[in-house]
């Protein structure tokens, strides 16, 4: 009998539910990834994880980026822990204010990581600390004389909740953790200091608001009592499969080697029960304080995770905070465990946050830097409005600078876009058409010479139009000479306006006769003094109103003050008989001194990941903002992707894979790309190693971002192919 009931038990086991489902009924479709998501990787690796991350740690507070694992791997925990204690106050219990955890709740899952929420909630009688455990659930539950005022600290709770939201308004999903650690003596919901089912009662009670009263589905449930070590001990107090997700654990006794074991047969126990329920499980608690062992990461923790096919199903990982030298769970730079840290990194059962989405695009960008093709470099990969993929991978080459998503790169020639898309904003407005010539709104280019095979000068056969403009057919060329070179591109850098320009380049003789070739040049440029022209602004407020403002694009401007060129902008290195060295302030080439009027259409914008990614979104969109206005219309846009060039001769050659629309290639012949990409992406690319393009079959965007001169042409062939050979076919 005993062994027949012990194959029943493990048939159970094995027949749970593969694809555990959320026990909302009404879970948002975001909830319904994030649960398949942590399935999904729970069979890969086991995600770490780190409370409050991004919000403080060993030495600084509120540093743009900063993170102590990041400081010590490179890389983002891929978990993120949060808690709601002293809700009804600006700032939780741990020094954090509020309205900076939703900025940075929001900022982990734009990145691609997961948040959980735990809530040490004070006494709801007595007001003091969660640790004041007089006896108070029972009073708590409907008809208790503390029931009102107990849902009103729910409201609170359930309004930073309501407020967990992407920027296309759909709601973040979260891990909420109610009531951790019921098992413990110290907390006032403690099982201990509950009736029979008073525990149970106040978690659906909870649970319930939440759902029924408030109407938020965006939430997992985690249920996680601390240090237990059996099954029966672990099922005390449990609300039952309608009301859990994930059957947590809190766990911090794993001090020496005889702990490892220990641990790991509770993370096993779970990990059975979790799969019998169709749930996931999870440690999501754990460390020691101050890791005074200096190998505990690889001597302690990963062998206590690695127990068993079992313990390794745990999905995520989570340490404690490092508030100071004196208490912290995880590491950070310079503490002893620090290199035993990163060989728990490196380890194939460790998942952080830029392995988590598309670990072949992270690979490729550690590749990039192993094989000497750049230094620290950012990717980003959006599918249908939702982040697929966001790293940065840091070098540790000397004066190369950490990349955050606050990191502000010189875009170059991924201005050129922006500044066509201006340009057929007035297009589509009627302000002219695109076979019209440009010298109606600059008379001055009517006069312009063309070199001819004689070595001599002779007037142009016929005017520039703006379509020449767009597609670079103009004949103006402009980049001959350099920062330190005799030549018109050393002149144009000092100049003090557009207006200035233009009496500059027309002294030029062209390179050939407009419309005659492609000839890459300063043409781009000149639109956007036409833009200023036609419009009646600067062209820099023009952009601002037309573009930047309704995108949200804060951060693109042609300026960098004093603070930011030391603290945000990205150094420039230049690679040099294979050796990269740190540029110089004179090989930045352009000033961006704030107040210039020398706005460079075709080269000049500063921007960053954020604020390039919603130029980029906004064309994923067929030219409309994510709450649907628009930029520019879908006529329009396709005139742009259409072969503009014909049998013009100039870009590409015969082998090329492009085609030339309206200030970006589009991608005509993939089976010459070799990189797995479908017939009509688009994009364009900058003169310091940045990178874009649109795929509208995918619906995504991809941008890469590195600071390297010259631009290494298999940074974009490497990246390229990884992101689609992680989409798959």
């Amino acid at each position: 009998m005993k062994m027949l009931v012990s194959i029943i038990c493990s048939l159970s086991i094995l027949q749970a539910k593969t694809h555990p489902s959320p026990s909302d009924p009404q879970a948002t479709e975001e909830v319904k990834i994030l649960l398949k998501r942590l399935h999904d990787q729970s069979e890969k690796g086991i995600m770490i994880g780190h409370q409050d991350a991004t919000a403080y740690g060993v030495g600084w507070k509120s540093g743009i980026g900063k993170s102590d694992i990041k400081e010590v791997c490179g890389d983002y925990p891929a978990v993120y822990g949060w808690d709601l204690g002293d809700i009804h106050l600006d700032q939780n219990l741990d020094g954090v204010s509020f309205s900076k955890m939703k900025r940075l709740i929001r900022e982990a899952d734009t990145r691609g990581g997961i948040n959980t929420i735990s809530m040490h909630l004070d006494h709801p009688i007595s007001g003091r600390n969660a640790w004041d455990n007089t006896k108070v659930v029972g009073k708590l539950l409907p008809g208790g004389t503390a029931n009102k005022k107990f849902l009103t600290t729910l409201d609170l709770v359930a309004s930073f909740l309501a407020d967990l939201k992407r920027e296309d308004g759909s709601f973040i999903p979260v891990i909420l953790r109610p009531f951790h650690e019921h098992s413990e003596q110290w907390p006032w919901w403690g099982l201990s200091h509950c009736e029979d089912g008073e525990f149970i009662a106040l978690w659906r009670m909870t649970v319930n608001y939440l759902r029924l009263t408030k109407q938020l589905h965006h939430i997992l449930y985690a249920i996680s009592p601390q240090d237990v070590v059996d099954e029966k001990d672990y099922m005390e107090g449990y609300p039952g499969d309608d009301y859990v997700d994930i059957f947590g654990l809190d766990y911090y006794k794993i001090w020496k080697h005889r702990d490892v074991h220990k641990m790991g047969e509770a993370l096993s126990m779970v990990a059975k029960l979790a799969h019998s329920h169709g749930k996931i499980s999870a440690l999501t608690e754990t460390g020691i304080d101050k890791v005074p062992i200096s190998n505990w990461w690889t001597e302690r923790l990963l062998p206590a995770l690695n127990h068993d096919k079992w313990s390794r199903k745990t999905a995520w990982a989570l340490l404690w905070r490092n508030k100071s030298r004196g208490h912290h769970f995880g590491p950070y730079h310079g503490h002893p465990s620090a290199p035993d840290f990163t060989r728990f990194y490196d380890s194939e059962l460790t998942i952080f946050e830029g392995q988590t989405g598309m670990p072949k695009v992270r690979a490729a960008q550690e590749n990039l830097i192993k094989n000497q093709h750049c230094l620290s470099n950012v990717a980003k990969v959006v599918q249908q409005g939702k982040v697929i993929y966001h790293g940065a991978v840091n070098s540790t080459f000397p004066g190369d600078r950490p990349i955050t998503d606050d990191t502000l790169f010189p875009i170059w020639s991924m201005t050129k876009p922006i500044t066509s898309v201006a340009a057929m904003i007035l297009h589509e407005r009627g302000s002219f058409g695109l076979d019209d010539p440009v010298s109606k709104v600059i008379p001055q280019l009517s006069q312009l010479k063309v070199h001819n095979q004689k070595g001599t000068v002779e007037p142009i056969r016929r005017e520039i139009t703006f379509r020449d403009l767009l597609r670079h057919t103009s004949g103006v060329y402009g980049y001959d000479g350099s920062f330190h070179e005799e030549g018109t591109w050393k002149e144009i850098i000092e100049l003090k306006n557009l207006a200035e320009m233009i009496d500059l380049l027309v002294k030029q003789p062209l390179k050939h006769h407009p419309g005659e070739r492609y000839t890459y040049g300063m043409s781009t440029a000149i639109l956007g003094r036409a833009i200023e022209i036609i419009s009646g602004q600067d062209f820099a407020s023009f952009l601002e109103k037309e573009i930047f403002h309704p995108l949200g694009m804060e951060e693109t401007s042609f300026h960098l003050n004093k603070i930011d060129r030391e603290q945000r902008f990205q150094p420039l290195f230049v690679k040099e008989k294979e050796n990269f060295r740190r540029g110089t302030k004179a090989e930045d080439e352009l000033y961006y001194q704030p107040g210039s009027a020398l706005a460079l259409g075709g080269e000049g914008l500063i921007s960053n990941l954020r604020d390039y990614g919603r130029f980029c979104q906004m064309l994923v969109d067929r030219g409309r903002t994510r709450d649907g206005n628009k930029i520019i219309s879908e006529e329009t846009l396709s005139i742009m992707l259409s072969d503009q060039m014909g049998e013009t001769p100039g870009f590409g050659g015969e082998r090329s894979p492009n085609k030339l629309g309206l200030g970006f290639y589009v991608l005509e012949n993939p089976e010459l790309g070799v990189n797995g990409a479908p017939k009509g992406i688009y994009g364009w690319g900058g003169y310091h190693t940045t990178h874009f393009w649109i795929d509208p079959v995918n619906e995504l965007y991809a941008i890469f971002l590195t600071r390297l001169y010259p631009t290494p042409s298999e940074s974009l062939q490497i990246f390229r192919t990884a992101v689609y050979e992680s989409l798959g076919p």
